[in-house]
């Protein structure tokens, strides 16, 4: 009686796994790139709501109303034709400058609007002279964060300053 002995895999053996190898292999790659993508995207939430709050402790700091309103402001006041266009009609990817940081304009855009409301909460649309800046009880000022690469909203922002101090 003959014994025989296996001194190593057939080919069938070695194409099985192989084939489970690469399986496990790509499995633990798509992983490792979610895990990644994932990391940039809170990343990119955490800058954006830091810019977010140091935009705001920027535009608090200015006194009411500006004092030298040429050099501070709260915001660009998007013109419609010959008056301010309202909230609701602004496009925050094409209106407005940009007012990022140095260090973060390779990845963000901040966008500041300045709107006006007189003491009877009425919208001052009107004086493009910037007239309105001693008649202008209240400031809604809304903050746009952009991603850079693509205009994507990342944060969006509304903070008022009245007459009166309160925020």
């Amino acid at each position: 009686m003959k014994i025989y002995i296996k001194n190593g895999f057939s080919v069938l053996e070695l194409t099985v796994s192989m084939f489970l190898i690469a399986i496990i292999l790509g499995v633990v790659l798509l992983l490792m790139a979610g895990n990644l993508n994932t990391i940039t995207k809170a990343n990119e939430i955490m800058v954006a709501n830091a810019l977010t709050q140091y935009t705001i402790e920027e535009v608090k700091n200015i006194d009411f109303p500006p004092v030298y309103y040429n050099e501070r402001t709260y915001g660009d006041r998007p013109i419609q034709g010959s008056s301010f266009k309202k909230p609701e009609e602004i496009n925050y990817i094409s209106d407005g400058k940009d007012w990022t940081p140095l260090e973060f304009q390779n990845q963000f855009k901040v966008k500041k609007f300045d709107f006006r409301y007189n003491s009877n909460g009425n919208q001052l649309i009107t004086d493009i002279t910037g007239a309105d800046t001693d008649s202008a009880m209240l400031h809604r000022i809304d903050i746009y964060i952009l991603r850079k690469k693509d205009n994507a909203l990342i944060s969006k922002t509304t903070t008022y300053i009245s007459r009166n101090g309160k925020y």
